[in-house]
């Protein structure tokens, strides 16, 4: 294999291939490293890359495998990490000319499992300023772009992280989603991302601020990637209390199983916004394959009328709450949609707050009533209401983001509200070419249930090895 075919190689390609020294980890991360200097300056996925770390790294690896040391799950896969999410040593920015220069003095719990398989962290990825909304954005720099299309957005927050494995810069990425933050910029670029239950990978040493809504999880190019990544970093730890333990299978190898059963409830919308028809044709072309195939699929009307205020009340509170010793330099610096969002976090009361928890029991109920009155193991939506949305061609930028920070990507909210897991599968693209995403979603703590209905899409459709042309 040639290096631009190791850099969009299969994560299992790679282990096997590293721990059997059919390759060595320095070869595979210098091709990553080639990859990210021959695109990033289009792409610009990176905040940071980390050259002489990830080669380091590599090396020790290398000289561990040929002394005889038993090499773990993801030897050698080059992994890009969400600049939110702590590093040892490297800069933690969140998007912000406020946190220009932080650097972090530790692993979160997840890297340090990353790192305990012998992953190669090869640097991190952009994000919008805070992570407050679903595009690629931010004040610290260019625009992240859309490797399917310069002109469209890549979705956000996890912005570079799903444009980084899109465009064959890194195999695996570490995202956050705290209102579809993995789910949105995996559906934007073709990618899958996976936002596990609640707790089931532990958020420490932070929570991002936006406990109890955010969840950390993997983007990958297949679902079997996502899974190996899951296997790694999920498993309790008392530092996170929401964590608990683990599922007790393996996520990896439920993502290979071939079976062809179980009952999919497919909702086209989950409340009263109208989802693009594009995007609903293609949606619906995937769910005709899963019944072609074999399974089950039961229409479902859209419910959910009300929670898209809940989840802003939750979510702006938690942002305010996250930047409130900061707030001279938040209205100094930061963008104007930020502001609008941590003021209306300020000004929420307690009744409020009150009231927005009561809508997030409702959802869970809601949901709830849905797998037991239909008896289905997952539900299934497109995950965006509307394909990626254009941006300014020379900017990346789009005219006032506030607009829509809200409306397209509804569908991610009630998954966060609710905790239950849910990823999002690429499963074709519009009529001008963009990638479309199927967002199946499961109950609570059934990540492997969603794992295995997420893989049968994926097969169903035959997307895997599709990717953009953007050299």
């Amino acid at each position: 294999m040639g290096s631009d075919d190791w850099v969009f190689a299969s994560v299992l390609e790679i282990s096997t291939a590293v721990r059997e020294g059919k390759i060595s980890a320095l070869e595979v991360t210098n091709a990553a490293l080639e990859r990210i200097e021959a695109t990033d300056h289009s792409i610009r996925a990176f905040r940071h890359v980390d050259v002489e770390g990830a080669r380091a790294a590599a090396l020790e690896l290398d000289t561990a495998r040929r002394s005889g040391v038993s090499l773990g799950a993801l030897a050698g896969v080059p992994i890009a990490v969400k600049e939110n999410v702590p590093v040892n040593g490297l800069p933690r920015e969140v998007g912000s000319l406020v946190r220009r220069g932080e650097r972090s003095d530790s692993d979160a719990l997840a890297v340090g499992r990353l790192r305990s398989a012998h992953g190669i962290i090869i640097g991190m990825t952009c994000m919008p300023e805070y992570g407050h909304i679903g595009l690629g954005h931010s004040p610290l720099g260019p625009a992240t772009r859309n490797p399917w299309s310069m002109s469209h957005t890549p979705g956000g927050s996890s912005s570079g992280s799903a444009a980084a494995v899109a465009s064959g810069q890194a195999a695996l990425a570490l995202g956050t989603d705290g209102g579809g933050s993995i789910r949105i910029p995996s559906a934007c670029c073709g990618v899958v991302g996976h936002k596990p239950t609640l707790g089931r990978v532990p958020h420490a040493p932070l929570r991002a601020g936006f406990a109890p809504m955010s969840h950390l999880g993997p983007i990958g190019r297949s679902v079997g990637d996502v899974a190996m990544m899951l296997d790694v970093i999920a498993a309790q730890d008392h530092r996170d209390p929401a964590s608990f333990p683990s599922e007790g299978v393996c996520y990896a190898e439920i993502s290979q199983e071939s079976r062809s059963e179980g009952r999919i409830g497919w909702a086209p919308q989950l409340g009263t916004t109208t989802v693009d028809d594009d995007v609903l044709k293609v949606c619906g072309s995937a769910v005709e394959a899963l019944v072609a195939n074999g399974y089950t699929v039961v229409d479902i009307d859209p419910f959910l009328d009300d929670w898209t205020d809940a989840w802003a009340i939750l979510f702006d509170v938690m942002m305010a709450s996250l930047v409130a010793e900061r707030l001279s330099d938040i209205y100094r610096l930061s963008e104007p949609s930020l502001i609008a969002r941590v003021e209306h976090g300020l000004g929420v009361d307690a009744i409020e707050i009150a009231k927005a928890e009561a809508t997030r029991r409702d959802v869970w109920a809601a949901f709830h009533r849905i797998y037991e009155q239909f008896d289905v193991d997952v539900v299934v939506t497109p995950a965006l209401l509307d394909p990626p949305l254009p941006v300014d061609p020379q900017t990346g930028v789009i005219d006032e983001p506030e607009a829509w920070s809200d409306r397209w990507f509804m569908h991610m909210y009630p998954a966060n509200l609710t905790g239950q897991p849910a990823a999002s599968v690429p499963v074709g693209t519009t009529v001008d070419g963009l990638p479309v995403g199927l967002q199946v979603m499961g109950s609570r703590f059934a990540d492997g249930k969603v794992i295995r209905f997420a893989s049968a899409v994926e097969r169903c459709i035959n997307w895997l090895g599709t990717r953009p042309d953007f050299d």
